[in-house]
């Protein structure tokens, strides 16, 4: 394995990892304390943008890392006739899902702080929810492969 092959799969881990982790804890203690009242909207609008960034950072990361891992590991054969290939392919549509609740799910939260913390936060649970899971289900999907 060369130095490229090693850098590339700390990173994918890394920010995966981060990402994961920082949506599941948008989704299950700072999006329910703000929606119970115990967070300030400028602390929250300082924490989405924050999380919103390096989601888009992490969707470029991934894209790249994971490309780069992918056409150094499989071909098209492989990728659609095996079951590696499925779990990655299966991972390919989860980082999709995920890039785009990401994205949703913090410019919900951060339009919606004008009329109030809480108000913002019970209109973007659901999507930080169904982020989360995504997220956990990404993890699963990486660890299985």
């Amino acid at each position: 394995m060369t130095l490229i092959d090693v850098t590339m799969r700390i990173a994918h881990t890394l920010f995966a990892g981060v990402w994961a982790g920082w949506t599941v804890f948008m989704a299950a203690l700072v999006v329910p304390a703000a929606r119970d009242g115990k967070l300030g909207a400028e602390g929250i609008r300082w924490m989405t943008q924050q999380f919103t960034r390096f989601s888009s950072l992490s969707s470029v990361v991934l894209l790249l890392t994971g490309g780069f891992m992918a056409g150094d590991l499989y071909t098209t054969e492989t990728l659609t006739g095996s079951s590696s290939g499925h779990l990655v392919l299966t991972m390919v549509v989860l980082w999709l899902a995920l890039s785009g609740l990401s994205h949703m799910a913090g410019s919900r939260l951060k339009r919606n702080l004008d009329a109030g913390a809480k108000q913002a936060a019970a209109g973007a649970t659901t999507l930080f929810y169904v982020a989360g899971v995504v997220a956990l289900g990404l993890l699963v999907v990486a660890g299985w492969l």
